[in-house]
């Protein structure tokens, strides 16, 4: 029997797709898409061809967006007074698209307290500003957070910001990955997805003169001339970034948690960042790279049933910056 409570028009449909899909993916990939069933059912299924073969051959990335875009969806439906559960499936299939979860409505709701932080929300890519009262009090409304640890003091600061560049320069090393991360930036405004998916060089605070540059140094052949010549780290390096930071957020869960799941709580936790006034940059390669989550979870206490998800760096964005407009895919193209 389908539910009236889930028999929207066509337009409430986009609406809800499009708050929906506000939600962080890897890369900015918007792997999402939506179906809704006359059994009053909204299907999430991925768009297999939106993967990332190279940085995430496992696929957990790609749970993690599929989850924070159904959190997403949780939120939006709350904001029409609607409850909902979420069932996650990994049933797979060799078509394009699959789904990965159902969601079903569960009753009345009063809108989450986040979903009015979902317009605010953006990743800041450049230096924050000077630590301050005003930084210091967005911290202490995150202490209580249980899957965050924070890492305020300056000299561990400084030893994440070279060990980030070391991780990343190694990544950026390997040309599958380069190129592939290359395929999902948008240097130049020309680009006919700058506005749609993946990472322009606004989002990136990168000038015209610096996306540019990426654009060449980043190349199949130009980034072993510089590294052999000792200035790919540099040019690469975001060392000065990292340092500028009120604090460095390791965000953890318990190890037997599916990706999925996680992938909810990571989007709820950067809204409740959010709401405290700050803005965060992840550094993934940290938690990535087996070593060094290794040994991050060791520095800083995490036991093994914990999983280091991820490293942000978090701060207040200083006064006179303009947070990046979101690129998103148009609402029809999620609908299927």
């Amino acid at each position: 029997m389908s539910d009236p409570r889930l028999a929207f028009d066509i337009g409430a449909r986009l609406s809800l797709v499009g708050e929906a899909n506000a939600a962080p993916s890897v890369h900015n990939i918007q792997p999402a898409r939506y179906r809704f069933s006359e059994d009053g059912a909204i299907a999430v299924l991925e768009d297999r061809r939106r993967r990332l073969p190279v940085a995430d051959p496992g696929g957990a990335d790609n749970w993690r967006s599929l989850g924070a875009a159904a959190e997403g969806m949780v939120m939006a439906l709350s904001s029409r007074g609607i409850a909902s559960n979420v069932v996650w499936t990994e049933a797979d299939t060799a078509e394009p698209l699959r789904v990965v979860a159902r969601v079903t409505a569960a009753g009345d709701a009063t809108p989450d307290k986040l979903r009015s932080f979902v317009p605010r929300r953006f990743t800041w890519r450049g230096a924050f500003a000077q630590r301050d009262g005003a930084a210091l009090n967005g911290l202490d409304k995150l202490r209580d957070a249980g899957d965050l640890k924070l890492v305020e003091e300056r000299h561990a600061i400084a030893d994440l910001a070279k060990a980030y560049d070391a991780a990343n320069l190694a990544l950026m090393r390997d040309t599958a990955y380069r190129l592939e991360l290359r395929s999902w930036m948008r240097l130049s405004r020309l680009n006919a997805n700058w506005s749609r998916d993946g990472l322009n060089a606004q989002a990136m605070a990168l000038s015209g003169l610096e996306a540019f540059g990426a654009d060449v140094v980043l190349g199949k052949r130009a980034f072993p001339m510089f590294d052999r010549m000792g200035i790919a780290g540099p040019l690469t390096g975001e060392a000065a970034r990292v340092r500028s930071a009120a604090a460095i957020g390791l965000f953890h869960r318990p190890v037997g948690e599916h990706e999925f799941d996680t992938g909810r709580r990571f989007y709820r936790l950067w809204l409740e960042i959010t709401a405290a006034g700050l803005t965060l940059c992840p550094m993934s390669v940290l938690a990535d790279a087996p070593d060094s989550a290794r040994r991050l979870k060791a520095q800083f206490g995490l036991d093994d049933s914990r999983k280091l998800v991820n490293v942000f760096r978090i701060g207040c964005m200083p006064a006179r910056a303009k947070a990046p407009r979101r690129a998103r895919l148009p609402a029809h193209k999620l609908l299927v």
